[in-house]
């Protein structure tokens, strides 16, 4: 199969085209926000990982995530209060933004919709889950 002008063209504008979707992931746990956020960097996003609920309310008006991946087992301040103070916010976006619990825990699915979460990965699901959620953001964003 040959890769003719053609094609590199279409790969640059889709390239050109997509811009990096914004994600923050939230997880007092450093290795496992870190391997996280350079997992979603592979996936093509703009990542920022913090690793308290205070630095990423501190950091979420100034970076406007659209995807915010929040840990729900965090000292201090958990994830339940981390994401409604999230959602309290009001920069450009805030109230777009996409917040996923993720969590090694099980948690029923409506107490987190409650709390303001639009979706639940539980830590050991497959990759793939975060690829859809961010497909979704992606696409709702037209990027």
């Amino acid at each position: 199969m040959s890769y003719g002008p053609r094609w590199v063209c279409l790969l640059r504008s889709c390239m050109i085209a997509r811009r990096p979707v914004k994600c923050m992931v939230v997880d007092d746990d450093h290795d496992g926000a870190l391997f996280l956020g350079e997992f979603l960097k592979t996936l093509g996003a703009d990542v920022r990982v913090v690793h308290g609920a205070q630095q990423a309310i501190d950091l979420a008006p100034h970076f406007q995530p659209l995807l915010v991946v929040l840990d729900l087992n965090m000292p201090v301040m958990d994830g339940f209060q981390t994401c409604r103070q999230l959602r309290l916010q009001a920069w450009p976006g805030a109230a777009a933004a996409v917040i996923v619990a993720h969590t090694g825990q099980p948690v029923l699915k409506a107490i987190l919709m409650a709390a303001g979460f639009d979706h639940l990965i539980t830590k050991g699901d497959p990759p793939d889950a975060f690829e859809r959620i961010l497909a979704g953001v992606r696409n709702d964003a037209g990027n």
